[in-house]
């Protein structure tokens, strides 16, 4: 019999896969560049191709000088440089043929997951099948995940994707004396893609989970989460050491402050089971956001059915739901600057799991056995209340009168589902009950999907084909500066420029890189923002006399090329574009959008020595990444400075020199002893902590493997209150 139990769970697990992959073809009916916008363009391809370009050419991606704001990689963090999954998703996305495609099969593999590590997670904590699946399916289907994180914020997804299955790990590790590996490995991949939400969320888990075992007695489930907790904590030193270490000169704020900007109220939350709700949340797009962000579910109102009396009697076993709940629900409400953390509803899909759970949970096992006339007027109060509130902040009548009839006839079917004695048996059947709520469920997001097309952030119109990113700047040579904003342009002006990590696909040697952190000096001299572009007056920057060197910036930074793009907002002709290039340099194309000039001599010398003190003379041995190697050749009787073209990243010593302060603020600078001619200087980089990384990331592999190996091989005593063989078999699922 048990036995069955398990083949019916892998059969429930399987269906809401299905029904899951189902559900995110939906949008492709409507967009086939759904799952294409705004960061998986600027930002996710362009790295997971760099990485696939790196780890063919046999390097692994930790640092680059001649990326500069963006070549910091593991002080970024999200390039996932010890996450084996990132590694690999990167050397399929450099083999690509299709990169909207490629997209596409990847976010819908990732929301396939999140599916069955929601419905693993819901049998867990005893809901029924059917219940599982609709939660499984429905936390797929969520206005948030769907329009932000599957449409753009791929990183987002990921990490949200993996918290349920590992969540589910550690349940079974803890309370069920199960093996760890199925909790450590995604942990460990979540941890390792470096978007730290993912990992504060996590945090919150093992606190919940922590605080469920303490109450209900479990000293050695506690003693093994604490365990979990430090592998876990070790793989977070070595992904966020770095950047944490490397903060000080980034453009991170570590404020509290309150904007406004992406945070959500409680009306919105109020009304999240409305599937046509616009919520007032101010973003990008205005004060009211343009698609249904905060929805969850239109079946919650079957809140209202649950026995909470019984809820409260048994609720120590939903220790953890009630924690990450109401843990996640603060920090969606929170400011929208809380230190590092910016946009706190970036923690709504947690909140949207949670209920969900909640729910799956709460109706299997504490549904009311009558529906009363009292509980019916409480539902037909959130009901009515909740489409009021949802119309007001966005008046429109046929929006409101759609997607309110959809959710009522879907609640009202399953209230008659759930305890109509007249309906037929076969009517009444978990497999009847779950196709119905997720018929309902898929017919509501293809009424969503047609009402709001596309996701709220933008799309650049970027081309599909890799081969298309090859043919811009072909007279680039050396370091090249893209001055101006190219998505003021229109899409016709990807056949002359690219944007932010686009450029990875491209031979030239781009500073405009996107980067989270950016180096704050940097970007504010050359008023580069963080996806790449600049204001049009960076051009004349770059042309500028530095004082302290004698020097022009464009020599300083190792430019020899410099793309300026028409600025829309320029009448008067009066930028750059509209001039002649300086003294050395040479206009080699013009069109209407676009100027490139190009220095008459290239340098070709990112990353080496671009000015000296008077009286001294170095030459360059050898160069890399991060290591340069000078051979000093003259120098006079009192110290020597010598400048990089290099940023200053925490991190850089020198032997044979003094790292010294930055010129500029960013440029790397070192001081040579006088005496020095006929010596060696060698300037290096490490991420700042490395020792402390490697020992962490490493010691945190070891226990994981040994642990498992251990608890797999080693035979152990059967401890009180473990459960028996026959029931861990069923369990396991």
């Amino acid at each position: 019999m048990k036995p069955l139990r398990t083949r019916s769970d892998l059969a429930w697990l399987s269906a809401t896969v299905a029904v899951a992959f189902l559900g995110s073809l939906i949008p492709l009916i409507t967009n086939n560049r759904f799952y294409y916008y705004d960061d998986t363009q600027a930002g996710a391809f362009g790295i997971w191709f760099e990485i696939g370009t790196k780890l063919s050419a046999g390097e692994w991606p930790l640092f680059s000088d001649s990326a500069w704001g963006a070549g910091n990689y593991a002080a970024e963090g999200q390039w996932g440089i010890w996450n084996p999954l990132i590694l690999l998703i990167g050397w399929l996305a450099s083999r690509s043929a299709n990169i909207v495609v490629f997209s596409t099969i990847l976010k819908i593999s990732f929301l396939c997951l999140l599916a069955a590590g929601t419905f693993l997670l819901a049998r867990s904590y005893k809901a029924r099948p059917e219940w599982s699946a609709i939660a499984g399916v429905a936390v797929t289907l969520t206005g948030f995940t769907v329009y932000i994180d599957a449409a753009s914020w791929v990183t987002g997804l990921m990490v949200f994707s993996l918290l349920p299955l590992t969540w589910w790990g550690l349940r079974r590790m803890a309370f069920q004396d199960r093996n760890p590996f199925p909790a450590l490995a995604p942990a460990y991949v979540l941890i390792t893609i470096g978007y730290v939400h993912g990992t504060l969320m996590l945090v919150i888990v093992f606190l919940g989970l922590l605080l469920e075992a303490w109450l209900n007695g479990r000293r050695r489930a506690a003693l093994r989460l604490l365990f979990a907790g430090l592998v876990c904590g070790l793989i977070a030193t070595a992904v966020y050491l770095p950047g944490v270490l490397t903060a000080p000169v980034t453009a991170r704020s570590g404020g509290i402050a309150n904007s406004g900007f992406l945070t959500p109220d409680l009306t919105g939350m109020y009304t999240a089971w409305v599937p046509g709700s616009l919520p007032q949340v101010t973003g990008w797009w205005g004060g009211f956001a343009t698609v249904p962000l905060l929805y969850v579910a239109w079946f919650l109102p079957v809140l209202a059915v649950v026995d909470y009396a019984r809820v409260r009697a048994a609720g120590r076993d939903m220790t953890a739901l009630w924690v990450v709940g109401a843990l996640s629900l603060a920090l969606t409400l929170a400011p929208s600057d809380l230190g590092p953390l910016r946009f706190p509803i970036r923690i709504m899909p947690y909140v949207s799991l949670t209920v969900l759970l909640v729910l799956a949970v709460m109706v299997s096992r504490f549904r009311v056995p009558a529906l009363s006339r009292g509980r019916i007027a409480a539902t037909a109060a959130i009901v009515l209340s909740g489409l009021y509130l949802a119309w007001s902040q966005y008046p429109s009548f046929r929006v409101a009168a759609l997607f309110g009839f959809l959710a009522l006839g879907g609640i009202v079917g399953l209230l008659v589902v759930l305890y109509s004695r007249r309906l037929h048996a076969r009517f009444r059947s978990p497999a009847v009950l779950a196709g119905g709520v997720l018929l309902v469920s898929m017919v509501i997001a293809a009424g969503q999907h047609v009402a709001f097309k596309s996701s709220p952030l933008p799309d650049y119109r970027m081309p599909d084909s890799p081969s298309s990113y090859s043919s811009q700047l072909p007279e680039a040579q050396g370091g090249t500066f893209i001055v101006g904003d190219p998505t003021q342009l229109g899409p016709g002006i990807w056949n002359e420029t690219l944007a932010s990590n686009a450029w990875y696909l491209n031979s030239a040697e781009v500073q405009n890189l996107y980067t989270p952190i950016m180096f704050a000096k940097y970007a504010e001299d050359l008023c580069i923002s963080s996806h790449g572009w600049t204001c049009p007056a960076a051009a004349g920057k770059l042309f500028e006399t530095d004082p302290a060197t004698g020097k022009v910036l464009a020599d300083l930074l190792s430019v020899d090329t410099v793309q300026i793009l028409r600025d829309p907002a320029d009448t008067q002709a009066a930028t750059p574009f509209n001039g002649a290039p300086p003294s050395g340099w040479h206009e080699a194309r013009r069109s209407a959008d676009s100027v490139v000039w190009v220095r008459d001599q290239p340098l070709l010398n990112t990353g080496h020595v671009v000015w000296t003190s008077e009286g001294t003379d170095v030459s360059v041995v050898s160069e890399s990444s991060q290591e340069v190697v000078l051979r000093v050749d003259r120098t006079g009787d009192a110290p020597a400075k010598a400048v990089f073209s290099r940023l200053a990243w925490p991190g850089y010593d020198a032997d044979g020199a003094t790292v010294v302060a930055p010129l500029r603020g960013y440029l790397l600078q070192v001081e040579i002893p006088a005496g020095s001619a006929g010596t060696t200087v060698t300037v290096r980089f490490a991420p700042p902590g490395w020792p402390a990384v490697v020992g962490s990331i490493t010691l945190a592999a070891g226990v994981t493997v040994a642990w498992s190996l251990a608890e797999l091989l080693l035979p152990r005593r059967r401890r009180p209150g473990s459960p028996q063989p026959a029931r861990e078999a069923a369990a396991a699922v």
